[in-house]
């Protein structure tokens, strides 16, 4: 695993990306963002990986368009 990789919560996503809740959700729909990930069973925290909002970035500023599979 890369030495860089964080957790980051949803606020965290927002502060990075600039972009609001609301929008970052509609794009995970549509499948132009990356989904969070899951662990705690039930009572499941949900959390992005810092490698694929930064590869998200990546794409964005080399203007590509970045692709995932929609939730």
């Amino acid at each position: 695993m890369c030495a860089d990789l964080e957790f980051w919560k949803l606020k965290a996503v927002v502060q990075k990306c600039g972009l609001s809740k609301t929008e970052i959700y509609r794009r995970i729909a549509e499948g132009r963002f990356p989904a969070a990930h899951s662990y705690g069973g039930e009572g499941a925290r949900r959390f992005w990986l810092s490698t694929e909002i930064e590869e998200w970035q990546r794409q964005i500023l080399a203007g590509e368009t970045p692709t995932y599979t929609p939730e």
